[in-house]
């Protein structure tokens, strides 16, 4: 359920009573998301040293770990962090979950309507199949009991930079920054942050997001192209991207 588990995973309605609970849920662009788990494919050993063409189009899966093939109580066991068997590959393993390489291959959440079919628990096809349910789980937090605001956010918005003028017309914030988060929290809350912190002037820089990525125009542009061609941007759009 919601909390049992690192935010980064699928997360489920909680099986016991929250407390009212404001939940913030970032995103990064498509282009450079997916360029950087390919140059560090955290949880993914299976798909490291993969050039992007390959690493792209194949399915997110693995095989299952000598433990897992040893489970006989499928149904009952209980998988990493709190997963059941069914929802990742593989379920147990000895590796440490503090690192990087620690496999954790979520499988599919939802049944596929599009062109690769797929049905619950099935591996996804690619990490953009799971990218896309992965912003359907997040915003259904909204509907989770006890949560009374739900705020979605790019996070380019929180980078301030010289390159901000460029794109200021599309923010998902009252302005840039983390400043603009705090702003918003506030309007959707009532809760005024302390302004004598300094993140309204943010000399030091304390409040600055550090980039991400490099950009789509600084990416190879047939990476680009066929990002563009096979992203779900119907999905992408409640985050606010666009081709």
């Amino acid at each position: 359920g919601l909390f049992d588990r690192p935010g980064k995973w699928f997360q489920s309605q909680p099986d016991k009573e929250i407390p009212k609970t404001l939940i913030i849920s970032v995103f990064l662009n498509p282009y450079d998301w997916v360029e950087l788990m390919r140059q560090h494919p955290i949880n993914a050993p299976a798909h490291k040293g993969m050039e992007w063409s390959e690493f792209v189009t194949s399915p997110w899966e693995r095989k299952r770990s000598n433990l897992d093939n040893q489970i006989l109580d499928t149904a009952n066991v209980q998988c990493s962090f709190g997963f059941s068997f069914e929802e990742i590959v593989p379920c147990k393993t000895n590796r440490d979950p503090s690192f990087d390489s620690f496999p954790l291959y979520e499988l599919r959440l939802t049944n596929s309507s599009g062109p690769t079919g797929g049905a619950v628990g099935d591996p996804y096809s690619s990490l953009l199949e799971l990218r896309a349910d992965k912003i359907r789980n997040f915003f259904s937090f909204a509907e989770f009991e006890g949560v009374v605001e739900f705020i979605s956010m790019r996070y380019e918005d929180l980078v301030m930079d010289d390159d901000y003028a460029n794109y200021a017309s599309d923010l998902t914030l009252p302005f840039p920054g983390i400043a603009g988060l705090f702003e918003k929290i506030r309007d959707k809350t009532s809760l005024v942050p302390d302004v004598d912190a300094g993140w309204i002037s943010d000399v030091n820089g304390t409040f600055k997001a550090e980039a991400l990525g490099v950009g789509a125009t600084k990416l190879d542009p047939y990476y680009v192209q066929w990002m563009q061609e096979h992203v779900d941007w119907n999905v992408e759009t409640l985050v606010g991207y666009s081709p």
